[in-house]
């Protein structure tokens, strides 16, 4: 069965193999959760640029100092065993450059996802469960209309993120887990 915007149409049930062929095939939008393939909006040029605001400051974080390596959404990342989501935005530390596959990636280090109307219950109540789960140290949920950023931390062996800050317009962001790395609010939400 597969969900489109909270819509389901029958269909197959859904593998992990299943799954890499459609989104590396179709270069797609899904992610694939508990057997379900979800397919989501296509995002808006608002949400894209906030992406890549932050994409140029990961970017330059990571290749300063040879610190690691900052993707974006369309790319599978394995939370465990039929669970894939796809990050908007993450950073992979140089020491686990290796968790990088040629159709996905492990649990990244650091991850952030921007809210739509559309994905902004899965981002706050789904998302952050599952990523805590999987082991993420640290997650930003990035809310254009509030123009907020909400940075989450998971604490040494703990299974749930601890609320780090939330940071708005005129202030900077600085990451926990991702030394040296901040960025200001007004940078990351201009369009």
């Amino acid at each position: 069965m597969a969900t489109r915007c909270g819509h389901q149409f029958q269909n197959q049930q859904w593998t992990e193999e299943l799954y890499l062929a459609l989104a590396n095939s179709r270069n797609a939008f899904v992610e694939l959760s508990e057997e379900k393939l979800v397919l989501y909006e296509m995002p808006t040029p608002r949400h894209q640029s906030i992406v890549g605001n932050l994409y140029v400051a990961l970017r330059e974080y990571g290749q300063a100092g040879e610190r690691g390596k900052a993707f974006v959404s369309p790319m599978p990342v394995r939370l465990w065993r039929d669970k894939f989501r796809e990050p908007d935005v993450m950073f992979y530390r140089n020491e686990n450059l290796d968790r990088i596959g040629e159709q996905f990636g492990g649990p990244p280090d650091w991850v952030a996802e921007i809210t739509s109307p559309s994905t902004r219950d899965v981002d706050i109540l789904t998302k952050a469960g599952e990523y805590a789960l999987a082991g993420i140290p640290e997650y930003w949920r990035i809310d254009p209309e509030e123009k907020a950023v909400t940075v989450y931390v998971l604490p040494q062996g703990a299974e749930t993120y601890r609320l780090a800050g939330e940071h708005r317009v005129g202030k900077e962001v600085q990451a926990q887990t991702l030394k040296g790395f901040s960025i200001a609010v007004d940078t990351l939400i201009q369009t």
